[in-house]
């Protein structure tokens, strides 16, 4: 069941669907810290940090929103960089003075140009989810 359904993604012709197994990963950055939900202090410096991935390329940069989507920012890339191999990335962010919600993003781009798209792709299913993940964090 779950390799000829749920492990699968609909490639769509002219004419006809295709349920297709997945074989690949596709790229992706995820923040690891902080994570959904957590308090950070207001006008501090805040490590943001995660991971990003490609398949068959390299991680070539990863940018952070804070200010979920409006403007991004570069990661500084950690450790070397390999083909099929995940990539660590971390940011120092200065928090914001003012208290309230934050919604952080990361997204990766991989060495031959490919950006991980902002919305879910509903012919991927749920198993090969590579779309923008925000977070949001309190501001205390």
């Amino acid at each position: 069941y779950w390799h000829r359904s749920d492990y699968g993604r609909w490639q769509r012709g002219e004419d006809i669907a295709e349920l297709t197994p997945l074989s690949e990963l596709q790229v992706k950055a995820q923040i690891a810290r902080p994570a959904e939900g957590e308090t950070v202090a207001a006008n501090t410096k805040v490590r943001v940090f995660g991971a990003a991935w490609a398949c068959d390329a390299e991680i070539a940069k990863v940018e952070l929103s804070t200010d979920g989507g409006a403007t991004w920012k570069d990661t500084k890339l950690l450790g070397e960089s390999n083909f099929n191999a995940w990539r660590l990335w971390e940011f120092n962010w200065q928090a914001p003075s003012q208290p309230g919600k934050q919604t952080l993003i990361a997204r990766a781009t991989d060495s031959l140009s490919r950006t991980q798209p902002v919305h879910h792709d509903p012919d991927r299913g749920i198993y090969m989810i590579n779309h923008l993940l925000p977070i949001e964090v309190n501001v205390r």
